[in-house]
């Protein structure tokens, strides 16, 4: 009779994770072991409302990963994988991502991942030699990709590390292909029956970069990257190690922060550089006064004025409507000033010459002679909230930014803005326009 034969093999699949399979030979009876014994239905329960409670985003400072990934988004999950007969684990996941933070000139993107998983005795292997295999999996991993390194793809060499937990490692890499780069740290460490793993991953580029393009692109560095991973694979060492002692875990969870109330405008009179306007106004938005209010917002003082009046007789049963808009963001240093407007450029640039439903926006174009720097916009709006031409323009003036918007459209009476039978206002009149106060404004300035 062949005698039965296991084999525990540890395969390496994508992302330099492992599975763990257990095969026997053809032919062979079951090995009998003491663990063979099918769970009571209360026990079973008892451990699925315990996996529930796990929570792998309590395991790292919300003090670190607020540093590391700001106004980042959460999510997490569970897998349940203890019905395997080849590998029982319970594995939960939590990820930290923001990927649009505005940083002066760059946009950021910031991701923390995080896996914990708990294993379970399977045959004659049991739960922490299982963990084993899996953290000596990863390892090995790493050791390997090490050594091939590409100038495609870099891998560093494998980092060991004493006192967190019983077993813990880092690696660094980077991929630099035409369409593709970026880099990060990622790390595994295992206390008893338990592998954690994380992946911190941070990169920037400048916002008024082309999408696809890596010409801007900073990725962080291999020295950062392995230090912040350390320092996270030592958090859920201790977390970990709390949990399998049935301690609370050692960080204490972040207050939700109440949310503060948006500052509501100030109404003003109208200041110097809208009385400036006054008299195209007469023109170009007639019979009415214009509004004015002041507010702070992003370490801006924002002044705003309006002309709108959407009741302009013009005969044969028709109303004209029109709207003129100024807003003058004035910042405490130029540099402030300069970052605001690259934000709204590179805003503009990702709609510019393109159409989302009902509107359709024009292609960017530089105003030479108005301010620092400059640009101006034309944008079809037929929706059901309104329908308009209007020309948009944004001018950097020293420490202040400025903002024009004219636009209007003709339509029946007693029908509102949005009648889909309106006549939008002519393109050019709409970019005549908002030139003319532009220009006014920063006279005024």
């Amino acid at each position: 009779m062949i005698p039965s034969v296991a084999i525990t093999a540890v395969l390496a699949v994508a992302g330099g994770t492992f599975a763990v399979m257990k095969v026997r030979d053809v032919g062979a009876s079951p090995v009998p072991t003491a663990t063979a014994a099918a769970a009571s239905p209360a026990a079973t329960s008892s451990a699925a409302a315990d996996a529930s409670k796990t929570d792998a985003c309590a395991m790292l400072d919300p003090a670190e990963t607020e540093r590391l990934v700001p106004a980042a988004k959460i999510d997490s999950s569970m897998r349940d994988n203890r019905d395997d007969a080849i590998v029982s684990y319970v594995k939960w996941t939590c990820s930290w991502v923001n990927r649009d933070i505005s940083y002066k000139d760059k946009r950021r993107s910031r991701e923390i991942t995080v896996n914990v998983s708990r294993y379970e005795g399977v045959g004659n292997t049991t739960a922490e030699k299982a963990a084993r295999i899996q953290f000596d999996g990863e390892l090995k991993q790493y050791k390997y990709q090490e050594k091939v390194s590409t100038n495609e793809r870099y891998y560093s060499k494998a980092k060991e590390f004493a006192g967190i937990g019983e077993q813990a490692a880092a690696q660094y890499q980077w991929t630099r292909e035409k369409d593709y780069w970026y880099s990060f740290g990622q790390g595994v460490g295992r206390v008893g029956n338990v592998v954690f793993q994380v992946k911190y991953e941070a990169n920037q580029k400048d916002k008024e970069a082309a999408i696809f393009s890596t010409d801007t692109t900073q990725s962080i560095t291999e020295e950062n990257a392995l230090r912040e991973v350390e320092n996270l694979l030592g958090q859920l060492g201790k977390s970990v190690t709390a949990w399998q002692s049935g301690q609370a875990m050692p960080f204490k969870p972040r207050p939700k922060p109440s949310p503060s109330p948006s500052p509501k405008p100030t109404l003003i009179a109208l200041p110097e550089p809208c009385v400036s306007v006054q008299s195209l106004v007469k023109t170009l938005v007639p019979k009415t006064e214009g509004v004015a209010a002041r507010s702070v917002e992003d370490g801006a003082t924002v002044t705003q004025c309006q002309w709108w009046n959407d009741k302009l007789p013009i005969g044969q049963g028709k109303v004209r409507w029109r709207n003129l808009r100024i807003n003058i963001y004035a910042f405490a240093d130029a540099d402030s000033a300069r970052y605001r407007f690259i934000d709204e450029r590179a805003k503009a640039k990702t709609t510019a010459s393109s159409r989302i439903g009902g509107i359709r926006w024009g292609k960017l174009r530089k105003l030479p002679g108005f301010g620092q720097d400059s640009f101006g916009q034309a944008i079809r709006q037929r929706t059901d909230t309104a329908q308009s031409n209007r020309y948009e323009i944004y001018i950097l003036d020293g420490t202040k930014v400025v903002w024009v918007l004219f636009s209007g459209s003709d339509r029946p009476e007693n029908t509102p803005i949005n009648a889909p039978d309106s006549l939008l206002m002519d393109s050019k009149e709409a970019a005549a326009g908002a030139r003319s106060v532009a220009r006014t404004v920063l006279g005024a300035l």
